[in-house]
Protein backbone atom coordinates (compact mmCIF):
# COMPACT_ATOMS: atom_id res chain seq x y z
CA UNK A 1 0.00 0.00 0.00
CA UNK A 2 1.77 3.49 -1.00
CA UNK A 3 0.31 7.21 0.40
CA UNK A 4 0.05 9.30 -2.46
CA UNK A 5 2.84 12.90 -2.40
CA UNK A 6 1.63 15.23 -0.46
CA UNK A 7 -1.14 13.63 0.60
CA UNK A 8 -3.70 15.07 4.77
CA UNK A 9 -1.18 13.40 7.77
CA UNK A 10 -1.40 13.52 11.18
CA UNK A 11 1.87 14.18 12.62
CA UNK A 12 3.73 10.67 13.51
CA UNK A 13 5.06 11.73 16.95
CA UNK A 14 3.42 13.32 20.09
CA UNK A 15 5.33 14.34 23.57
CA UNK A 16 1.68 14.46 25.42
CA UNK A 17 -0.15 11.57 26.23
CA UNK A 18 -2.06 10.01 23.69
CA UNK A 19 -5.84 7.84 23.47
CA UNK A 20 -5.99 4.74 21.99
CA UNK A 21 -7.28 1.33 20.93
CA UNK A 22 -6.57 -2.76 20.86
CA UNK A 23 -7.22 -3.99 17.64
CA UNK A 24 -6.96 -7.80 17.47
CA UNK A 25 -7.18 -10.69 14.77
CA UNK A 26 -10.16 -12.46 14.20
CA UNK A 27 -8.79 -14.82 17.34
CA UNK A 28 -9.05 -11.74 20.15
CA UNK A 29 -4.84 -11.35 19.85
CA UNK A 30 -3.90 -7.59 20.04
CA UNK A 31 -2.45 -6.92 16.93
CA UNK A 32 -1.65 -3.34 17.76
CA UNK A 33 -2.62 0.10 18.71
CA UNK A 34 -4.65 3.11 16.95
CA UNK A 35 -3.75 6.32 18.46
CA UNK A 36 -3.93 10.13 18.39
CA UNK A 37 -3.50 13.19 20.49
CA UNK A 38 -5.56 16.31 19.01
CA UNK A 39 -2.85 19.12 20.67
CA UNK A 40 -0.69 17.75 18.55
CA UNK A 41 -3.07 17.19 15.66
CA UNK A 42 -1.19 13.57 16.00
CA UNK A 43 -2.34 9.79 15.18
CA UNK A 44 -0.69 6.53 14.09
CA UNK A 45 -0.31 2.82 14.26
CA UNK A 46 1.94 1.28 17.05
CA UNK A 47 2.92 -2.35 15.67
CA UNK A 48 3.03 -5.35 18.38
CA UNK A 49 6.37 -6.63 17.46
CA UNK A 50 5.82 -9.76 19.49
CA UNK A 51 2.33 -10.10 17.66
CA UNK A 52 1.38 -11.72 14.30
CA UNK A 53 3.34 -10.29 10.76
CA UNK A 54 0.03 -9.79 9.56
CA UNK A 55 -0.09 -6.79 12.53
CA UNK A 56 2.39 -5.17 9.62
CA UNK A 57 0.03 -5.15 6.64
CA UNK A 58 -3.02 -4.33 8.42
CA UNK A 59 -0.94 -1.59 10.64
CA UNK A 60 -0.58 -0.47 6.67
CA UNK A 61 -4.90 -0.68 6.21
CA UNK A 62 -5.15 1.36 9.51
CA UNK A 63 -2.77 3.62 8.87
CA UNK A 64 -4.28 4.67 5.41
CA UNK A 65 -7.94 4.68 7.01
CA UNK A 66 -6.31 7.69 9.16
CA UNK A 67 -4.92 9.35 6.21
CA UNK A 68 -8.96 9.56 5.22
CA UNK A 69 -9.83 11.14 8.30
CA UNK A 70 -7.19 13.57 8.07
CA UNK A 71 -8.36 14.69 4.79
CA UNK A 72 -11.75 15.10 5.88
CA UNK A 73 -10.72 17.14 8.43
CA UNK A 74 -11.30 15.12 11.70
CA UNK A 75 -9.64 15.83 14.35
CA UNK A 76 -7.39 12.97 15.76
CA UNK A 77 -9.79 11.58 18.73
CA UNK A 78 -13.04 11.96 16.45
CA UNK A 79 -10.67 9.55 13.69
CA UNK A 80 -10.00 7.32 16.15
CA UNK A 81 -13.73 6.82 17.39
CA UNK A 82 -14.65 7.00 13.92
CA UNK A 83 -12.88 3.94 13.55
CA UNK A 84 -14.13 1.68 16.39
CA UNK A 85 -17.65 2.59 15.47
CA UNK A 86 -17.11 1.16 11.69
CA UNK A 87 -14.83 -1.83 12.99
CA UNK A 88 -15.99 -5.05 11.72
CA UNK A 89 -14.99 -8.52 14.19
CA UNK A 90 -15.55 -10.50 10.73
CA UNK A 91 -12.40 -8.73 9.45
CA UNK A 92 -9.10 -9.88 9.47
CA UNK A 93 -8.49 -7.24 12.12
CA UNK A 94 -11.21 -5.13 13.95
CA UNK A 95 -10.66 -2.65 16.91
CA UNK A 96 -11.41 -4.50 20.57
CA UNK A 97 -14.86 -2.95 21.84
CA UNK A 98 -14.58 -0.96 24.77
CA UNK A 99 -10.60 -0.83 24.25
CA UNK A 100 -10.23 3.02 24.40
CA UNK A 101 -7.63 3.74 27.18
CA UNK A 102 -4.91 6.63 27.85
CA UNK A 103 -0.88 6.39 27.65
CA UNK A 104 1.42 8.70 29.66
CA UNK A 105 3.19 9.36 26.27
CA UNK A 106 3.74 7.50 23.31
CA UNK A 107 7.07 6.13 24.39
CA UNK A 108 4.64 4.05 27.18
CA UNK A 109 2.32 2.85 24.68
CA UNK A 110 5.57 1.21 22.16
CA UNK A 111 6.82 0.24 25.85
CA UNK A 112 3.24 -1.65 26.34
CA UNK A 113 3.36 -2.67 22.69
CA UNK A 114 6.68 -4.83 23.19
CA UNK A 115 4.98 -7.01 26.30
CA UNK A 116 4.73 -10.71 25.49
CA UNK A 117 1.50 -12.55 25.91
CA UNK A 118 0.71 -16.47 26.66
CA UNK A 119 -1.01 -15.56 23.27
CA UNK A 120 2.11 -14.85 21.73
CA UNK A 121 3.68 -17.90 23.18
CA UNK A 122 1.15 -20.42 22.18
CA UNK A 123 1.31 -19.03 18.21
CA UNK A 124 4.88 -19.65 17.88
CA UNK A 125 4.93 -22.91 20.12
CA UNK A 126 1.80 -24.31 17.53
CA UNK A 127 4.68 -23.41 14.62
CA UNK A 128 6.55 -26.42 15.68
CA UNK A 129 6.24 -29.58 13.94
CA UNK A 130 5.44 -31.79 16.94
CA UNK A 131 4.77 -34.83 14.15
CA UNK A 132 8.23 -35.13 12.72
CA UNK A 133 9.77 -37.54 15.04
CA UNK A 134 12.96 -38.18 12.59
CA UNK A 135 13.61 -33.93 12.78
CA UNK A 136 13.81 -34.15 16.36
CA UNK A 137 15.84 -37.12 16.70
CA UNK A 138 18.09 -35.26 14.15
CA UNK A 139 18.02 -32.26 16.81
CA UNK A 140 18.52 -34.17 19.52
CA UNK A 141 21.54 -36.21 17.83
CA UNK A 142 23.38 -33.18 16.31
CA UNK A 143 23.14 -31.11 20.18
CA UNK A 144 24.95 -34.47 21.62
CA UNK A 145 27.78 -34.83 18.89
CA UNK A 146 28.28 -30.55 18.70
CA UNK A 147 32.25 -30.47 20.13
CA UNK A 148 34.17 -27.59 21.48
CA UNK A 149 35.95 -27.56 17.98
CA UNK A 150 32.79 -27.04 16.33
CA UNK A 151 31.76 -24.32 18.61
CA UNK A 152 34.94 -22.58 17.70
CA UNK A 153 34.04 -20.84 14.72
CA UNK A 154 37.01 -19.99 12.18
CA UNK A 155 36.88 -17.79 9.43
CA UNK A 156 37.97 -17.64 6.39
CA UNK A 157 40.86 -15.69 5.14
CA UNK A 158 39.97 -12.16 3.56
CA UNK A 159 41.94 -8.89 2.47
CA UNK A 160 43.46 -8.29 -0.66
CA UNK A 161 44.55 -11.39 -2.88
CA UNK A 162 47.42 -12.01 -4.69
CA UNK A 163 45.94 -11.56 -7.61
CA UNK A 164 44.89 -7.52 -6.23
CA UNK A 165 41.18 -8.38 -5.64
CA UNK A 166 39.53 -8.04 -2.64
CA UNK A 167 38.05 -10.88 -0.70
CA UNK A 168 35.74 -10.84 2.05
CA UNK A 169 35.92 -13.31 5.14
CA UNK A 170 33.03 -15.38 6.30
CA UNK A 171 32.54 -17.61 9.24
CA UNK A 172 33.54 -21.44 8.33
CA UNK A 173 30.97 -23.83 9.95
CA UNK A 174 30.97 -27.03 10.76
CA UNK A 175 29.51 -30.10 8.91
CA UNK A 176 28.28 -31.03 12.29
CA UNK A 177 26.99 -27.19 13.06
CA UNK A 178 25.19 -26.90 9.93
CA UNK A 179 23.85 -29.88 10.65
CA UNK A 180 22.48 -28.60 14.43
CA UNK A 181 20.90 -25.46 12.03
CA UNK A 182 19.45 -27.37 9.54
CA UNK A 183 17.75 -29.59 12.33
CA UNK A 184 16.52 -26.26 13.53
CA UNK A 185 14.39 -25.53 10.47
CA UNK A 186 13.31 -28.93 10.35
CA UNK A 187 11.21 -29.19 13.47
CA UNK A 188 9.66 -25.67 12.50
CA UNK A 189 11.89 -23.37 15.39
CA UNK A 190 12.38 -20.66 12.56
CA UNK A 191 9.80 -19.17 11.56
CA UNK A 192 8.00 -16.49 9.85
CA UNK A 193 5.23 -16.01 12.81
CA UNK A 194 8.56 -14.06 15.01
CA UNK A 195 9.30 -10.28 13.85
CA UNK A 196 12.70 -10.90 15.05
CA UNK A 197 14.19 -7.49 12.96
CA UNK A 198 11.19 -6.08 15.06
CA UNK A 199 12.79 -7.25 18.58
CA UNK A 200 15.57 -6.87 20.73
CA UNK A 201 18.25 -9.57 20.13
CA UNK A 202 18.28 -12.43 21.54
CA UNK A 203 20.35 -13.11 24.64
CA UNK A 204 21.23 -16.14 27.16
CA UNK A 205 19.47 -15.61 30.34
CA UNK A 206 21.33 -15.75 33.84
CA UNK A 207 20.59 -18.94 34.24
CA UNK A 208 21.45 -20.64 30.92
CA UNK A 209 17.58 -21.36 30.41
CA UNK A 210 15.65 -20.46 27.87
CA UNK A 211 11.79 -21.18 27.65
CA UNK A 212 10.30 -22.91 24.57
CA UNK A 213 8.80 -20.14 23.18
CA UNK A 214 12.19 -17.71 23.95
CA UNK A 215 13.58 -20.83 21.73
CA UNK A 216 11.95 -20.22 18.96
CA UNK A 217 12.58 -16.41 19.30
CA UNK A 218 16.42 -16.97 19.49
CA UNK A 219 16.22 -19.99 16.73
CA UNK A 220 14.81 -17.79 14.19
CA UNK A 221 16.45 -14.69 14.65
CA UNK A 222 20.42 -16.10 14.66
CA UNK A 223 19.67 -18.53 11.40
CA UNK A 224 17.67 -15.52 9.74
CA UNK A 225 19.83 -13.07 10.95
CA UNK A 226 22.92 -14.51 9.28
CA UNK A 227 21.66 -14.29 5.87
CA UNK A 228 22.13 -10.24 6.44
CA UNK A 229 24.97 -10.27 8.97
CA UNK A 230 28.30 -13.13 8.98
CA UNK A 231 28.83 -14.18 12.25
CA UNK A 232 25.67 -14.07 13.67
CA UNK A 233 25.25 -18.19 13.87
CA UNK A 234 29.24 -17.91 15.04
CA UNK A 235 28.33 -15.54 17.99
CA UNK A 236 25.36 -17.33 19.28
CA UNK A 237 27.42 -20.96 19.55
CA UNK A 238 30.11 -18.34 21.42
CA UNK A 239 27.90 -17.14 23.95
CA UNK A 240 26.63 -20.50 24.48
CA UNK A 241 22.61 -19.07 23.13
CA UNK A 242 22.10 -21.43 20.71
CA UNK A 243 23.14 -24.80 22.79
CA UNK A 244 20.44 -23.42 24.89
CA UNK A 245 17.85 -22.92 22.21
CA UNK A 246 18.37 -27.02 21.40
CA UNK A 247 18.08 -27.72 24.54
CA UNK A 248 15.11 -25.84 25.36
CA UNK A 249 13.57 -27.04 22.41
CA UNK A 250 14.48 -31.19 22.91
CA UNK A 251 13.12 -30.60 26.58
CA UNK A 252 10.08 -29.21 25.03
CA UNK A 253 9.11 -32.23 22.43
CA UNK A 254 10.23 -34.94 24.80
CA UNK A 255 7.64 -33.29 27.45
CA UNK A 256 4.71 -33.21 24.36
CA UNK A 257 5.37 -35.67 22.36
CA UNK A 258 2.76 -37.66 23.59
CA UNK A 259 0.24 -35.38 24.95
CA UNK A 260 -3.12 -34.89 23.19
CA UNK A 261 -3.29 -32.30 20.09
CA UNK A 262 -5.97 -30.00 22.07
CA UNK A 263 -3.19 -29.57 25.60
CA UNK A 264 -2.52 -26.38 25.79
Amino acid sequence: MTYEAGAPRYRNTTDRPVHHLTVADARGEAMGYLWANDEDDAAGWCLRPAGDRAGISEGLKWSAELGTAKARGLVPTAALAELARGSDPRCVSHVVPGSLATAPSLTALTELAHVVTEADDRRLLARLDRVNADAWRELSQALAELTDEDRAVRWSDGGKQPDGTWRMSYPLHSERLRRLVSALSAVGAVTPAYLWQDNPPPAVPADGRLSPADAVRAATAVVRGERFSDGTIAQAVESGLLDAVAESLCAWYEAVADRPWDDP
